[in-house]
């Protein structure tokens, strides 16, 4: 079963929360997302109308980070230390 994914109907807190490696897409796309009160309350969705942002590009930045973060886990799961 694949792991799960960002969707665009989850709030900026959900998905801070579960992937806390997708703080930085956030930055990189120049949001005031991390931190912001409104977090808890706004959709991808919402970022995206928001800050002007097309919405696929946010998914795919979110679904690399993910990706990237899950191999990363998976390498020091098994024992690969990266030094």
């Amino acid at each position: 079963m694949a792991a799960p994914m960002p969707t665009t109907n989850m709030t900026v807190a959900e998905i801070l929360d579960r992937w806390p490696g997708t703080v930085s897409v956030f930055q990189e796309l120049k949001t005031a997302c991390v931190g912001c009160t409104m977090a808890q309350f706004d959709t991808l969705v919402d970022v995206a109308r928001i800050y002007e942002l097309d919405l696929s590009d946010i998914m795919a930045a979110l679904n690399q980070s993910v990706n990237d973060g899950e191999r990363e886990a998976g390498r020091f799961e098994a024992g690969d230390s990266g030094i």
